[in-house]
């Protein structure tokens, strides 16, 4: 799916001889969201999978995450697999995480599992759970990924079977300028509004959360509402420990803001 790019998607998409490529694009951008959700409408397999352009498959992913799935329980509908954040081939990071089965808790307040170029879904579950959120510039996935696991078990293929490439020159949905913190804390808030009942009975979980929106609003010198977001992640969770090394955190920026330097 082209999201209206400048680039030669086209043309190296065309190039690639194998009638199973359909090559569709929007006439206009519509973001990551939209864009996921064009390629499901028009997917006609059991399974959905999504690739990222910046990010790459290992030739067997699909193949090991469709053998796993065929042989887990039936209220398994997702299955992932860890994935390499890599420049010019060097790792700079590895995300490996072993969760399976009822994950939803951990999901609530992280990515826990990986990003969407990691992740195979059952058809079924989509009809069930709906599109991506297209509200949402960032965390879209997540909350993708979140929406799914509030119904459905998960199990995982223990290798890397995904790069992302980052240092490539263009920008990334998860960059941390000041649009990327702004759609960041969005993407925060829409946790609390999506999930507040089940928050209600995780208070760890809301007050990171909290905890997350207030450290950003900080980054950006809202001290108003950094205040006001720390003063509510203490109401819900007062001996979470990580309220305070934050707070103390944001005090030193606001500090340092204060003396210009």
């Amino acid at each position: 799916m082209d999201d209206a790019s400048n680039d030669s998607t086209k043309e190296v998409t065309m190039n690639i001889k194998d009638n199973r490529i359909n090559y569709i694009r929007h006439n206009i951008r519509k973001h990551a969201s939209a864009a996921r959700n064009s390629g499901i409408k028009l997917a006609k397999g059991t399974f959905i999978a999504f690739l990222d352009d910046d990010d790459e498959w290992a030739p067997q992913k699909l193949k090991k995450q469709i053998d796993l799935i065929n042989k887990t329980k039936s209220n398994v509908g997702l299955i992932y697999c860890w994935i390499d954040y890599v420049n010019n081939d060097i790792v700079l990071n590895r995300y490996s995480p072993k969760l399976r089965g009822n994950i939803f808790d951990e999901m609530l307040d992280k990515q826990a599992i990986g990003n969407s170029s990691t992740i195979l879904i059952k058809r079924k579950v989509i009809e069930n759970i709906g599109f991506f959120d297209e509200s949402l510039p960032r965390g879209n996935d997540g909350d993708y990924i979140r929406r799914i696991c509030r119904k459905y078990d998960v199990d995982y293929v223990p290798e890397v079977l995904v790069k992302a490439h980052v240092g490539h020159g263009y920008d990334r949905i998860s960059d941390n300028d000041l649009e990327g913190i702004i759609n960041n804390i969005k993407s925060q808030k829409v946790k609390i509004y999506k999930f507040n009942k089940e928050l209600k009975d995780l208070p760890i979980q809301a007050s990171n959360i909290y905890i997350n929106i207030a450290f950003n609003y900080g980054v950006i010198k809202n001290w108003k509402q950094c205040a006001l977001y720390y003063i509510t992640a203490i109401y819900k969770c007062p001996f979470n420990l990580n309220i305070y090394i934050k707070v103390i955190i944001s005090l030193k920026m606001a500090i340092l803001n204060l003396l210009g330097t």
